[in-house]
């Protein structure tokens, strides 16, 4: 029969082992490149331009599709094709379109919020394809939400601040400062890295 000391003395040893061998693994899967996309990100710091042309001539590109009947207008709404361009100027170079609505929510300051489904859209050398969509208030001066995105920007999060940078006739340039985290699934990493990719002087992240 069995000491009862020396039984309970190899229940601790087999403990012992087992916590062993899970400190083992999970030290050794910390060690390698990361499996997961989820730990390993890019930060993208960039600017463009926001060129929204309101009225009716042949180049706007925004539209009221619900006109209500009340008071400041509360309610009022419009759908928008804007053009992200790298200058706040005229014939400035096309990297991109923010599509969606916007809607007139907000009785008491008559501000406008940019709903959920405005997308930018990106094209050109670096982003062709890819999406950021973002959600926020449009006063003349403010800051959005990256509430996703897509393709080699999948799994975005972050902010892009706005102003009013310029006008023309009925044209406003709204530059647009994003500063965003998405997922890096091609590189391998240590957990906890960030490659930064830093926009200066141009349009086009490097």
């Amino acid at each position: 029969m069995a000491h009862p000391a020396s039984a309970s003395n190899a229940r601790l040893t087999t403990t012992i082992l087992f916590m062993s061998l899970l400190l083992v693994l999970a030290t050794a899967s910390l060690g390698c490149p990361c499996p997961c996309s989820y730990t390993c990100e890019n930060e993208l710091n960039w600017r463009v331009y926001l060129k929204q042309v309101v009225g009716t001539g042949p180049s706007h590109n925004q539209e009221v599709i619900f006109r209500p009947q009340h008071a400041n207008p509360f309610g009022q709404t419009v759908v928008q094709d804007w053009t992200l361009v790298d200058a706040p100027a005229q014939g400035a170079k096309v990297v991109g379109h923010a599509q969606g609505v916007h809607v007139l929510s907000d009785l008491a300051n008559v501000g406008w919020f940019v709903s959920l489904n405005l997308n930018m859209v990106f094209q050109g050398d670096r982003f062709s394809g890819s999406t950021l969509p973002v959600m926020g208030v449009l006063p003349p001066e403010g800051e959005w939400a990256v509430v996703g995105g897509t393709g080699e920007l999948a799994l975005a999060r972050g902010t892009i601040k706005h102003r009013i940078a310029g006008s023309a006739p009925e044209t406003n340039f709204r530059q647009l400062d994003i500063h965003a985290f998405y997922a890096n699934g091609s590189a391998s990493c240590v957990v906890g890295s960030a490659a930064v990719i830093a926009e200066k002087g141009s349009a086009h992240a490097k």
